[in-house]
């Protein structure tokens, strides 16, 4: 009813509904329908504009990669020179698409590829002899006043500082029955390798007595035993003596 007076659309709306139309409520609707044509429009024009900027940025991006390759070109085209790879992007359709052209640059030259000499390497260094040690010489045999025979090994003794400290064989102690305390009548000597209860048979000048290995040491250099001071004092031996070693079964 494009076209019509307010008295005729209410009159059309009275037959199709059967009831009036009255006059404002028909305005009403009238401005509403106008609103929502309005935004409708905008929005169309909205959207046009949208595509035709789409539009326009691609063409521009077209004319840029043209208008590059034709820089490229001209003065290949004045001076020549050789032929190298260049990679030209272009935009068609919204996508990028990566073209590989083999164009002729200016002033480009074949380069030779030089071989580069291989590095000399480094003489290998001789390796350094390494000394083999010489072995310890092997204890002395010695024979003891009782006819047995063993081997001549260093004695040192300790007592003051150790008293009251649980020995290190003290297992070994406690099975025989004996105190696993180190005091100055401790029955026993110190080793670093002998097992526990190894009995040794030590003499020193015509003193000559069994006693059995109890603790560990002594941790210095050429000494082979430790003697408690019973045993130091049943030997007859100084601070630092030497003394004949036999070992039991």
């Amino acid at each position: 009813m494009r076209g019509a007076s307010a008295s005729e659309i209410a009159a059309q709306l009275q037959t199709v509904y059967g009831h009036a139309y009255r006059r404002a409520e028909l305005l009403e609707d009238i401005r509403s329908y106008r609103v929502v044509t309005t935004k409708t429009a905008a929005s169309v024009a909205i959207a046009t504009a949208l595509t035709t900027y789409r539009d326009m940025r691609g063409l521009v991006a077209r004319i840029g990669v043209a208008a590059f390759s034709i820089s490229l070109l001209l003065p290949t085209i004045a001076h020549g020179g050789a032929t190298s790879t260049v990679m030209l992007a272009g935009t068609m359709d919204d996508h990028v698409v990566a073209q590989v052209e083999r164009i002729a640059l200016p002033n480009a030259r074949e380069r030779t590829r030089l071989a580069t000499p291989a590095p000399t390497p480094d003489p290998t260094p001789e390796p350094t002899p390494v000394a083999t040690p010489a072995p310890p010489p092997a204890p002395a045999s010695a024979a003891m006043p009782n006819g047995v025979s063993g081997v001549v090994v260093t004695a040192s003794w300790y007592g003051p500082g150790f008293y009251d400290n649980r020995l290190p064989c003290w297992q070994w102690l406690q099975a025989n029955g004996l105190p696993i305390q180190f005091e100055a009548d401790t029955w026993g000597v110190a080793n670093k390798t002998l097992p526990c209860g190894t009995m040794l048979t030590l003499s020193h000048g015509s003193n000559v007595i069994t006693v059995p290995v109890v603790d560990r040491g002594p941790y210095v250099a050429g000494r082979e035993l430790d003697l408690s001071l019973r045993v130091k004092t049943a030997l007859g031996c100084t601070d630092l003596c030497t003394v004949v070693m036999h070992i039991g079964q």
